[in-house]
């Protein structure tokens, strides 16, 4: 990696159950409070629309891979408040 440039994580974040458009909005705006993270929601893959589930499938979190420790604390602290999720690294 040449000098000066920043390695950034990027996990793919989805919850099960699913959560509500508004909670995954929600969501990421506590977590974009944080210095140097990044959220993008992205839309359900299904085809089938329900009213029931959400239209957001989960939303892929960015930040430099030297982000601070309590940082990482309150990252983990705020996704576990919206429930059960998983995480999937980009590759």
């Amino acid at each position: 990696m040449p000098s000066g440039e920043i390695s950034i994580s990027r996990n793919k974040i989805v919850y099960s159950p699913d959560i509500a458009l508004a909670m995954y909005r929600e969501l990421a705006s506590h977590l974009e409070q944080i210095e140097d993270v990044n959220v993008e929601l992205f839309w359900q893959e299904s085809t089938e629309f329900s009213y029931l589930g959400s239209q957001i499938g989960g939303l892929w979190l960015s930040h430099p891979q030297t982000i601070q420790s309590q940082s990482q604390a309150l990252i983990q602290n705020i996704l576990n408040h919206y429930g059960t999720w998983t995480s999937e690294a980009q590759a």
